[in-house]
């Protein structure tokens, strides 16, 4: 009988290790979404974290330097905008026209409040040919001497 319990104990105990493991991995999941999927549904979506990928929409990009805060805007059709403020240092590769991954969480004005942002880059490598070619030149010159 008592052997009974023990392994009842244990087995109660276990289940409630994987319930925890199972919710604790719903929770902090973040889904990916596109700007028309929240704009067609916000309220499903307000408050939420998640994140969106889209392009950056042209000549929407602010960056008031004093407060460390970029704004910009994203879409993916020219169609669905959202806007976006971001508090941070803007990302070396980020330019208008290009993907972006924004992590955070759409407010009450429909403003995206990101706080992460990853910016897309070409998975082509190219070597610029004018600077190959100066430092080739730089290298004969020391060999030279």
């Amino acid at each position: 009988m008592k052997r009974q319990y023990q392994f009842l104990i244990g087995g109660a105990i276990i289940a409630a290790i994987l319930g925890g493991v199972v919710y604790q991995t719903f929770e902090t999941t973040v889904f990916f979404y596109t700007p028309a999927e929240i704009i067609a549904q916000p309220d499903k979506f307000r408050g939420k974290t998640l994140r969106i990928g889209a392009l950056v929409v042209k000549e929407s990009t602010s960056f008031d330097a004093e407060r460390v805060q970029l704004s910009f805007k994203i879409t993916e059709d020219n169609q669905n905008i959202i806007p976006v403020v971001f508090s941070g240092v803007k990302p070396d590769l980020y330019r208008e026209g290009q993907g972006v991954v924004v992590e955070g969480k759409l407010d009450s004005q429909g403003v995206f409040q990101a706080s992460n942002l990853l910016v897309k880059h070409s998975e082509e490598y190219a070597v610029d040919e004018t600077k190959h070619k100066d430092q080739k030149a730089a290298y004969r010159s020391l060999i030279k001497e």
